[in-house]
């Protein structure tokens, strides 16, 4: 298949997750589920932090949890893809397709990931105006770029996690780790630095990691610039990992894809 025709399928596959979103559920419930819980996990964190007191202070981890939500938005409805298309029957009809399952998956992946890029820039104006978290010197275009690729960084493990659920009944459980991994490891709501060094070293091959570092900096003046001096910054981490997970998605999407044929588990949920 042609590069062109595999656009064409994205493209549509993309528009055709919006709309089965959009015929089950309303504009407003969907937004109140991308809004809600992202808000509460500030709040609940935020005064947790306040009660405790010590180092880590409120707008720490305000900001940490508003750009955890891309990750938790995003890995939780690509990955539920899969689930979704065995539930409804249309998973051996998608496998006969000549794209392939990796084009249609990341076509209706760019929907979710859309949705985390949504919760981060609407959490992020909530920590201003309802946690009051000092943005007096942001630098919109660095956090707009950090989103950006936190939201691409991210869409590369989420698109991994999705090829598992081929072949097993659901990538559900997997994503339900992943989510809370990269919460504990991250820096979300405390520095890396409290972490054993082992872990601190698997904590930096998440693109998390850097996304929470970027964003605070950013919050704090930081430039695109001075975000990506050497190829160890933030916005060079992102970019290097976002490649790489999205490469890993394309390779285990074809194993599983291949794992289940073999095995007739195509459509088993």
């Amino acid at each position: 298949m042609t590069l062109y025709n595999k656009v064409r399928v994205i493209r549509s596959t993309f528009i055709m997750s919006i709309h089965d979103t959009f015929t089950t559920v309303r504009p407003s419930l969907w937004l109140l589920q991308i809004i809600v819980p992202s808000l509460f996990a500030m709040f609940f964190f935020s005064m947790m932090a306040t009660a405790i007191g010590g180092p880590i202070t409120s707008d720490f981890v305000v900001i940490g949890n508003a750009v955890q939500s891309i990750g938790m938005i995003t890995i939780y409805s690509v990955a539920g893809i899969p689930g979704t298309q065995k539930h409804i029957g249309t998973m051996n009809s998608l496998a006969m397709t000549p794209s392939g399952l990796f084009s249609i998956f990341f076509g209706m992946s760019i929907f979710g990931i859309i949705a985390g890029f949504m919760s981060v820039a609407i959490s992020l104006t909530a920590a201003a105006f309802i946690f009051g978290v000092n943005m007096a010197s942001i630098n919109i275009a660095a956090v707009v770029v950090v989103i950006l690729l936190t939201a691409f960084s991210v869409g590369g493990i989420s698109m991994a996690i999705s090829s598992i659920g081929i072949y097993m009944r659901t990538s559900a459980i997997i994503a339900n780790i992943m989510a809370y991994i990269g919460l504990v490891l991250c820096g979300v709501n405390f520095p890396i630095s409290y972490l054993p060094g082992w872990v601190q070293t698997i904590a930096h091959c998440h693109p998390l990691t850097y996304a929470v570092e970027a964003t605070r900096q950013a919050v704090d003046g930081a430039s695109i610039m001075e975000l990506a001096t050497t190829w160890t910054d933030p916005i060079p981490m992102m970019i290097i990992l976002g490649i790489i997970f999205l490469a890993l998605s394309l390779l285990t999407f074809r194993f599983f894809e291949k794992l289940s044929r073999k095995s007739s588990k195509m459509d088993t949920f």
